[in-house]
């Protein structure tokens, strides 16, 4: 009894070894391609200059239709907030953190260094988002979070000096410090005042210096 038992109901109740994965469906597969492709169809548009692509040219980019693109998301913002974090995600390979012990001047050499890369590498997604976070709480959100991010960094590198501060003047030198080294400042060296890159990073050195070694 317990033999024919086992017989006729074995495939019926046999489960899979506990590191088994349940097959992904042909469906399946081919939906997930087409969105990764809507998205770094976005992500090129957007690093070539496009800030708000459309659906048309997302489209086209991605070699699918216009259709497909709604079909995959429920609108373009939504698309545009997956595109922000990919490309911060993508960023994140050229963030190393920076020893706080070492001296003043090599800190603020390799800080500079590559925060000038981060910046200028964010340029084509940061002017994307510029537009499209009035109207975007998941791209607000992610600003802010990676503002926050900055700031944390700052506050890390430079807490030998920053602890050394009278308390009530340490908040505002971190934001002198803030404000010296984020992208917006670093736009308007590039863009405006047509500094180029290595003459952008000597400036944002000279800030850090001043803000750091000012009168106490």
């Amino acid at each position: 009894m317990e033999n024919g038992a086992s017989a006729s109901t074995g495939p019926l109740t046999a489960t899979p070894d506990e590191g088994d994965e349940a097959p992904v469906d042909g469906r399946t597969a081919r939906a997930q391609r087409t969105r990764e492709a809507i998205v770094e169809a976005c992500v090129a548009l957007v690093e070539t200059g496009d800030v708000r692509p459309t659906a048309p040219r997302i489209a086209e980019q991605a070699g699918v239709s216009v259709r497909s693109v709604f079909q995959h998301f429920d609108d373009l913002e939504t698309l545009f907030a997956m595109v922000a974090e990919r490309a911060v995600t993508g960023l994140a390979g050229l963030v190393t953190p920076v020893d706080a012990e070492l001296p003043l001047d090599e800190r603020i050499g390799q800080f500079v260094a590559q925060r000038a890369e981060l910046l200028e590498a964010l340029t084509p997604i940061r002017r994307a988002a510029d537009v499209h976070a009035p109207f975007s709480p998941a791209i607000r959100e992610r600003l802010q979070l990676g503002h926050d991010f900055f700031r944390a960094e700052l506050s890390r590198v430079f807490a030998r000096e920053l602890d050394a501060l009278p308390a009530a003047r340490r908040p505002p030198v971190l934001d002198l410090l803030d404000v010296t080294t984020t992208w917006a400042t670093w736009d308007v060296l590039r863009t405006l005042a047509h500094r180029d890159r290595d003459e952008a990073a000597a400036v944002v050195a000279l800030g850090l210096r001043a803000a750091l070694e000012g009168p106490g």
